[in-house]
């Protein structure tokens, strides 16, 4: 029977990576530390229980470690040692939030994603440390039997970390018999004190991922804070000069467990490689959301379509997990309450759109230039102070079948991403495909429809008839006009002006006639329909010499007024 594979995908600066996602300017460089606010286990968080300047850093990014700031020091220590070192907070609902982001990511590779894992005691949520699930940079996913379906354990890794990477993570991740272990694994995949061998598969770049071996015992060369054990006890051990899993598990198994304490057989298991814990599965939800504020107002469209690209990469990573596409995006922009009622008395200070996809799209490029499009329009008439975007109707994705046919494949997304974007730009109800209907009048046998589905090919009403006027040898209209230009009367040899250009009436055909149709509107119709040839005369009405070639013209003439029209060209 086959084990149970556990892939664990660790994200070290996930915290600092949100504080720079929200900020509609780009921090890279720049010392940074995290406080994690409310809904930290053990009470309230840091920034809330304790005077800020007592409070302990829970996370650094790599420039504040340069400096020498660590995670545990207190804030005023760590400010004394770096003036501008900038502290955010972040709460574990946005933790939570991206963790369901990477989570549904996850889960276009295996069965079972999970942000959490299912607490061994009555008690563990309620800890923080080792013991617990802290520091909450963890996704686990179990893809017993799915690896060969991308080419083996390594190469899955690599597509994971690589599509988690597009949303914008640093990632470790690591695969094993059970989650804790790839943890751990996964937590030190880029440290040295783990190296290839028989039970083990380490890769460093390009990003650092360890694959273990089933049934190995692989965490020996860890030190003591890899296991879930307090940090009191890590210490006393560490004073014996114990320091990895492997020389705590050569100490005689009668005196550890009284220095374990409840968790000994736990440290004990993980240590021998048993790992049974279960995963607490992950449930996406139906719509997807973003949302973040700005420290600052903004001003213009461009800060916010910067914010924007963001949230539709990772829409469109969570779309392709999903094998979905999305065919409306709203989008909600919080203006500046005060100036709003400075400018505006009495407006709602929110800016809100909505963009309808002619057809669904998944890809973030498509998906961003529909925003653009329909931003770039729109009045900002005061600072924005945060932008949410939601895809509020999900649908399944087309599906290409690839065309190995040829060398280059067309884009299947080429047009519906454009009909996209002329549909945020210019409105929905002027982009469509013509549809044929049963009419009398020719300027009323096409309407325009939206266009929902690409694929769905349908025939045309009234087909028959038009391959029937075909077969009388009858030339149809190519051009019609909505609304029939009068052009006077209409006899052979009569000259008319048409768009300031004269024309000459060469030849004249009679094709059909129109006799009190539609005679239960107030529009009804008693027409004479023929084709004229026009030939251009030597000037225009303006004096001008004309340039309009010749053609065949659709015209008709009113029976109760005598007066003829053009209807359209024959071209």
């Amino acid at each position: 029977m086959m084990g149970r594979r556990i892939v664990a995908v660790v994200l070290p600066q996930l915290g600092c990576e949100l504080v720079r996602q929200r900020a509609h300017e780009d921090h890279e460089g720049r010392p940074l530390a995290v406080l994690f606010s409310s809904g930290k286990p053990g009470g309230a968080g840091a920034g809330e229980a304790q005077d800020r300047a007592t409070a302990t850093l829970d996370l650094v990014d790599e420039a504040a470690w340069r400096y020498g700031i660590r995670p545990g020091q207190r804030v005023a220590e760590a400010q004394a040692t770096l003036a501008e070192l900038s502290i955010q907070n972040v709460s574990f609902t946005e933790v939570d939030a991206a963790l369901g982001r990477v989570a549904e990511v996850c889960l276009g590779l295996g069965t079972t994603a999970s942000i959490r894992l299912a607490p061994e005691h009555p008690d563990e949520d309620k800890r923080r440390g080792p013991a617990g699930d802290a520091p909450f940079d963890t996704v686990f996913l179990d893809v017993t039997g799915a690896a060969h379906l991308v080419g083996g354990e390594e190469a899955l890794l690599d597509e994971l970390c690589e599509r988690i990477h597009a949303l914008g993570h640093k990632v470790q991740a690591a695969i094993a018999d059970g989650p804790r272990i790839a943890r751990a694994l996964a937590r030190f995949a880029a440290s040295p004190v783990l190296a290839s061998g028989v039970a083990l598969s380490v890769r460093k770049a390009p990003h650092p991922t360890v694959v273990a071996r089933p049934g190995a015992r692989v965490l020996g060369p860890l030190p003591l804070t890899a296991m879930p054990m307090d940090a009191d006890t890590a210490a006393f051990f560490a004073r014996l000069g114990v320091f990895t899993v492997e020389a705590l598990m050569k100490l005689p198994r009668s005196e550890l467990t009284p220095r374990l304490g409840l968790r000994a057989a736990e440290v004990l298991d993980l240590a021998a490689g048993h790992d049974d814990l279960p995963l607490v599965p992950y449930a996406p939800p139906r719509t997807i959301v973003e949302e973040t504020s700005f420290d600052d107002p903004i001003a213009s469209v461009e800060p916010i379509l910067f914010v924007l690209r963001g949230m539709t990469s990772r829409f469109a990573a969570r779309l392709g997990a999903r094998g979905e596409a999305c065919l409306t995006l709203d989008i909600t922009i919080p203006l500046d309450k005060s100036i709003t009622n400075l400018r505006h008395p009495g407006k709602e200070p929110v800016l809100a759109l909505s963009i309808e996809l002619p057809s669904p799209l998944s890809d973030a490029g498509d998906l961003h230039r529909a925003l653009r499009a329909k931003l770039e329009r729109a009045e900002l008439f005061a600072p924005a102070v945060g932008v949410r975007l939601e895809v509020s109707q999900i649908v399944e994705a087309r599906r290409i079948q690839i065309d190995l046919s040829r060398d280059k494949a067309a884009r299947p997304d080429a047009l519906p991403a454009l009909l996209a974007e002329l549909s945020a730009e210019i409105g929905q109800d002027r982009v469509g495909v013509l549809e044929a209907v049963h009419a009398h009048k020719p300027e009323a046998r096409s309407r325009l429809v939206p266009v929902r589905d690409l694929d769905q090919k349908r025939a045309p009403a009234g087909s028959a008839e038009l391959e029937a006027a075909e077969d009388r040898d009858v030339p149809l209209p190519t051009r019609l006009f909505s609304t029939p230009v009068p052009i006077g009367r209409i006899t052979k040899g009569a000259v008319i002006a048409v768009d300031n250009r004269l024309y000459a009436v060469e030849s004249l055909r009679f094709v059909m006639r129109l006799d009190g149709v539609e005679w239960w509107t107030s529009s009804a119709a008693s027409r004479d329909y023929g084709v004229a040839w026009l030939v251009p005369g030597a000037t225009n009405t303006k004096g001008e010499a004309s340039t309009r070639a010749a053609g065949l013209a659709w015209v008709f003439v009113d029976r109760t007024t005598g007066e003829g029209y053009l209807q359209g060209w024959c071209e």
